[in-house]
């Protein structure tokens, strides 16, 4: 059993369009699409803006532009109302000069749509149509001047429609008032300015609203991309979904992003690091604040975080893990990974029931191949007629298995390790070796803090088959594998030789990680590196020699007291 892999231990890899969940997982329909309500969203709020911008501006232009006409309308009225050829003429009663004087302003001087000239009562002494000349001016807007004597703007419709005026009085010497001057424009003249001023306004915000609409096409669809060409419905029963399929997992499962923050955790990681503290407030929360050590979580190079891992062993929080790590990678960027893990123990449980099932079953297998030759002889000797060495090859063998159980009693304290070398010592007989325990073997100590009795057996019996299949493949070996296993010092000392085909130079400094291995068959290269993490977390260590004439000794040496470390 192990821990979970996602997608076989590849990286995750962010897909666009492979995500979408099926149409029968809405809990609801509806008839326009995300995409296409933001769309229309974006149009209403940048053409409701536009609109008031445009209302502004064209009020704002408004304002301004009959402001300007008034003031210049009033300037020229004043200009043409102390001109002396105006203020003699009415004097005078030479009304053709200022009338003449007048049309030569207009044509030439002026762009007023009209300039009007009347006498102190009102009376129009030049006007644009003639017609209209000795007719009272038409308005109701000249009492301020003639009474008054003030200049203003006034807006009122005359003979020719409506207009903004501006009024002056012609005063003589005196200072009295005898007669008055409307310089006006048409509003259909300030209309056609106007137009002329707002239309490059409303050609840049039909141009800005025509390019908001394409923005908000492209915008909308790269949301939509971004939510992986799903509804917000459909985003909220994935969460959902996947919040339950989270909480599910027997594993504990981590997701954190590329700065280490994390992003999810489920109940089973926080009950295995025994964290208290709930999902949300952990949401965000630095990994290396809530786990030690944490170099696993966050690789520290680019090259080493674009891959996966599997099956790794180690101490988190004071628990020894198998841990598992997968990226997730967007455009062959790493954007975080995700931790699955189970505690060792778990695993090492079912493994040791089904090892020591295994084991028993091997051994009985043996015993009984074994022992069937051996009655097979003794049989036949009772058919012979010779009892005594009958008698004599059962006395034997009683003996011999009576010394080598009381070997084992009598020099370790741990049974499971001395029914593991039992077990290794009946397998090589089968195998047509010899193991030979070496007269110093005793175990009566406990065994080493940072070390049980798994791992020890684990190790001794990973390096006795080791042992084996090396001694096996060199025809020329002597065919006896030596143990020594003690705790006579300050030290277990496990030593292991053989005179098989010794470590190869190819794989002898990569020994120790994980996937190396002198084996040609599938399925090997933990060994060695199981036994070497155990070794290492204990605070002991490896050493590897060349045996004589041949072969390999492998000597282990962990401290009896002393902490665990990585």
């Amino acid at each position: 059993m192990q821990a979970i892999n996602p997608y076989n231990g590849r990286p995750i890899q962010i897909f666009t369009n492979k995500m979408r969940l099926k149409p029968l997982l809405k809990p609801y329909a509806t008839s326009m699409t995300f995409q296409n309500r933001l769309f229309l969203l974006l149009i209403l709020v940048i053409g409701l803006q536009l609109l008031v911008i445009g209302v502004f501006v064209h009020h704002r232009i408004a304002d301004i532009l009959d402001k300007e006409v008034g003031n210049r309308a009033l300037m020229q009225a004043r200009q043409i109302a102390t001109r002396p050829t105006i203020i003699e003429g009415i004097e005078t009663h030479n009304y053709d000069e200022i009338k003449a004087y007048v049309d030569e302003l207009q044509t030439f001087y002026s762009d007023a749509s009209f300039i009007v000239v009347g006498d102190a009562k009102g009376i129009r002494i030049a006007h644009p149509d003639p017609g209209k000349v000795g007719f009272p001016m038409v308005g109701d807007d000249n009492t301020l001047a003639l009474i008054n004597k003030k200049s203003y703007v006034s807006l009122s419709k005359g003979t020719l429609g409506f207009g903004m005026r501006g009024k002056a009085p012609v005063l003589n010497r005196k200072g009295d008032v005898i007669g008055i001057v409307s310089v006006g424009y048409l509003l259909n003249s300030i209309a056609s300015w106007r137009n002329l001023y707002l239309s490059p306004v409303m050609a840049m915000l039909a141009i800005m609203l025509l390019s908001a609409i394409v923005a908000a096409y492209f915008f909308s669809r790269h949301i939509k991309k971004q939510m992986l060409n799903m509804e917000p419905d459909e985003i909220a029963l994935s969460l959902r979904m996947e919040s339950a399929i989270l909480e599910s997992v027997y594993e504990g499962v981590v997701a954190i992003d590329h700065e280490g923050l994390i992003y999810s955790i489920n109940q089973n990681a926080r009950r295995i690091l025994g964290i208290s503290s709930n999902t949300e407030q952990l949401h965000g929360t630095p990994i290396n604040a809530l786990i030690t050590p944490s170099d696993f979580f966050i690789p520290g190079s680019q090259q080493t975080a674009q891959h996966a891992v599997k099956d790794e062993i180690l101490s988190l929080n004071g628990d020894y893990v198998i841990a598992s790590r997968v990226p997730c990678l967007l455009d062959g960027k790493a954007l975080g990974w995700v931790i699955s893990f189970r505690r060792k123990d778990d695993i090492n449980t079912l493994s040791l029931q089904l090892s020591q099932v295994q084991q028993h079953a091997e051994n009985l297998r043996v015993m009984r191949h074994e022992y069937a030759n051996k009655l097979s002889t003794v049989a036949g000797l009772i058919q012979l007629g010779a009892y005594e060495d009958a008698l004599k090859t059962i006395r034997k063998e009683t003996t011999q298995q009576q010394q080598l159980v009381d070997f084992f009693i009598t020099r370790f304290n741990n049974n499971r390790v001395a029914g593991l070398l039992l077990s290794k010592y009946i397998r090589a007989q089968e195998l047509g070796l010899e193991l030979i325990l070496d007269p110093g073997c005793e175990m009566r100590k406990a065994l080493p803090d940072a070390l049980d009795t798994d791992a020890l057996t684990t190790i001794l019996g990973n390096l006795l088959d080791n042992a084996y299949e090396a001694t096996l493949k060199n025809p020329a070996s002597s065919k006896k594998i030596t143990l020594l296993l003690t705790d006579a010092g300050d030290e277990l000392v496990i030593e292991v030789a053989d005179n098989g085909t010794g470590i190869a130079p190819a794989v002898a400094d990569t020994l120790f990680e994980r996937g190396v291995t002198t084996k040609k068959e599938d399925g090997h290269g933990y060994g060695m590196y199981l036994i070497n993490r155990y070794v290492r977390h204990a605070g002991g260590y490896i050493i590897i020699d060349e045996a004589d004439p041949v072969g390999a000794i492998i000597s282990l040496f962990i401290p009896l007291k002393g902490p665990a470390y990585e």
